[in-house]
């Protein structure tokens, strides 16, 4: 069959159709959908070599930051005590109760364990009843500034501060200026703190520490015990109880008058009362503790550790030079 000029144009052109289509399908389209694939490795190759040069880059500032790291735990440690064994928080305690004149019996110490920390702020429920709502109404608040959160009253100025984090704490004046950290008032240092530790308390940050409880049952005079407490709070590492008790008042001790035979009682300081001077219809009164008053009761210390970037080789408690590296060796 003989085609003619028309037909052959079109039987041409379904040929390159068809040999366009296949070629489409066979070659284009495959190389098509592998740019996708290949745009991805290629993003992730992108992606190692930026995390590579950052690793690269923090090369160069990886060792300054390490000493500044190792210098802030150092600025920190002195204020705990090493892990210790029970051996040596034995020795401890027993050399601060020998400093503040104490006899010690009847030892307990606890295995050095872990212990949360954490910071709490106290906001006082505020009392309503209708009286003070009607006298806080009559006052005469037009002249008063009324503060908006976070502001408060330095003098005769507003500043506020905003608690981003526990160690991003920014003060501003009225003019939105920053007050530099040397130039804060006592006030200024209060409100400080107690952003902190509401900040702190509000979102739960802490962290975690050794602890290790000596306890003992301790003969001494009121006096003593008093000085002891205190300085057991205000020592520089941490040190503390979980409850003190502080008598104020003792019953007075039975005994009987020598020379009348009769019946009473004595005081802490020696002074004896007959029955009539000392009661009353509802028995015998309790007498006021007196320096000298000798206790006989239980306490419990309670010391903070945390493993040192140097290890100490001794600390001092209160003039006992106590050896804190006695552990046994690991074999």
């Amino acid at each position: 069959m003989k085609l003619n000029k028309i037909e052959k144009i079109i039987v041409v052109i379904i040929v390159l159709g068809l040999i366009l289509g296949l070629g489409i399908f066979m070659f284009v389209k495959p190389s098509f959908d592998d740019i996708g694939k290949q745009q991805k490795v290629l993003d992730s190759y992108k992606q190692e070599l930026a995390d590579l040069n950052a690793k690269l880059a923090r090369l160069d500032t990886i060792d300054a930051d390490i000493q500044t790291e190792k210098d802030t735990a150092m600025k920190y440690e002195k204020y705990f005590y090493p892990d210790m064994t029970t051996y040596e928080a034995s020795e401890l305690a027993m050399g601060l109760l020998k400093a503040a004149n104490f006899e010690a019996h009847a030892i307990s110490i606890s295995p050095l364990a872990t212990r949360g920390l954490g910071l709490q702020y106290f906001l006082p429920a505020e009392v309503q009843y209708e009286l003070k709502t009607y006298g806080q109404a009559a006052k005469d608040t037009t002249d008063e500034e009324i503060l908006e959160i976070g502001q408060f009253k330095d003098g005769n100025k507003t500043y506020t501060i905003t608690v981003s984090a526990v160690c991003d704490v920014v003060i501003t004046d009225e003019n939105g200026e920053e007050v530099p950290v040397n130039r804060y008032t006592d006030t200024m240092k209060k409100v400080y703190k107690a952003g902190v530790c509401k900040f702190a308390a509000t979102n739960g940050i802490g962290q975690t520490t050794g602890v290790v409880q000596a306890s003992y049952q301790i003969k001494g005079t009121y006096a003593d015990y008093i000085k002891f407490i205190d300085h057991v709070y205000s020592m520089e590492r941490a040190t503390t109880f979980p409850s003190v008790v502080i008598p104020v008042t003792v019953a007075p001790k039975k005994a009987e008058e020598e020379e009348s035979g009769a019946i009473g009682y004595i005081d802490e300081s020696g002074n004896i009362y007959a029955q009539s001077e000392s009661s009353d219809n509802e028995g015998v009164k309790d007498i006021p503790v007196t320096d000298d008053y000798e206790i006989d009761m239980p306490i419990t210390l309670i010391f903070l550790t945390i493993e040192p970037m140097d290890a100490l080789k001794t600390i001092d408690a209160d003039g006992t030079t106590i050896v804190v590296d006695q552990r046994p060796a690991v074999y």
